[in-house]
């Protein structure tokens, strides 16, 4: 899917052309895992992971890691301007998830039921934990430890329709070091709520997005946010940020980026952005299911094939 920067293109493109896009809401609250200051969302982010092209891996000169054969930056993958937050970074999922058992992992269902069946995506792609910036310099492509890279061994269950968009799969093993999250079984995340994302925007290493907060809460499969996330982003946790709870999974969002200077296409990227609730976007006013902001898969729809999946 990615061997190429312009296959990686490809599968952003096409993935953002399933699942709408996304945008950033006020400021930009995206944060690297060594900027997060906040112990909890620390612990939160080490249960996500990126789905990778295993044929991105290759031996690293140290024995039990891997690297990645690919160096392409966000400016270069994506053409984003290089004054844009984190355009020199290196670009590697295209797609997020969460634990949420042992050897279970949670995504979006467009992550898995778009142009491929959810089998050979299951077999062409690794689930990788800890991609992550551990300091400004790192290179997150560069020895990866071989025991935070898995399989997909099944995929339970993964649906893409009107009113349902996502997926459950098991891992080839059970994940070790790294707490099953836990996620609301009933009822719905309370308007107030304080929200927080993590996962891989546009295929960053991860980033914490905290200060989000619901817009739109009447749906009965999802609700709206201010989520500072992109594509890359789909199948992310949304949590409460104060407990931690996974309220849901990230599916849709408004448009990412747009060209530097308006009606040229051939310049490059900025990023799409819009006041704190939703409104005075730099890509105009959209509408249907993300004219409220970022829309999230509600987990307690869910919850009962997650149960019967932990069971297996």
């Amino acid at each position: 899917m990615k061997l190429t920067t312009l296959a990686l293109m490809t599968a952003f493109t096409t993935l953002s052309a399933q699942a709408g896009m996304e945008v950033i809401y006020g400021k930009d609250n995206r944060q690297d895992i060594y900027e997060v200051t906040s112990s909890l969302h620390k612990t939160l982010a080490q249960s996500t992971a990126g789905m990778v092209d295993v044929r991105h891996f290759k031996k690293s000169a140290r024995e039990g890691f891997l690297d990645m054969d690919f160096t392409s930056t966000l400016e270069e993958a994506m053409n984003v301007c290089p004054s844009e937050r984190f355009s020199q970074q290196q670009i590697a999922p295209n797609c997020s998830g969460f634990l949420v058992g042992p050897d279970t992992l949670v995504t979006a269902g467009h992550c898995f039921k778009g142009s491929q069946t959810p089998e050979s995506v299951c077999k062409g792609n690794a689930w990788v934990f800890g991609y992550e910036m551990k300091s400004s310099s790192h290179n997150p492509t560069r020895d990866i430890p071989v025991a935070n890279i898995y399989t997909c061994k099944e995929v339970v269950a993964a649906e893409l329709n009107s009113t349902m968009d996502y997926a459950i799969i098991k891992l080839d093993r059970q994940v070790v070091g790294r707490k099953p999250l836990t996620f609301r079984n009933a009822g719905k995340v309370p308007n107030s709520t304080s929200l927080v994302v993590i996962g891989h925007p546009t295929g960053l290493p991860t980033k914490v997005s905290p200060a989000g907060k619901v817009t739109h809460n009447t749906n009965n499969t999802t609700f709206s946010g201010t989520l500072d996330t992109f594509a890359g982003n789909s199948g992310s946790a949304v949590f409460d940020a104060q407990t931690g709870m996974v309220e849901g999974i990230l599916i849709q969002g408004k448009t990412d980026y747009i060209p530097s200077k308006s009606g040229n296409p051939n310049t490059c990227m900025i990023v799409n952005s819009c006041d704190e609730n939703g409104n005075s976007c730099r890509a105009g006013t959209q509408y249907g299911s993300i004219q409220h902001g970022e829309v999230v898969f509600r987990i307690t729809t869910i919850a009962s094939k997650i149960h019967a999946a932990l069971k297996k």
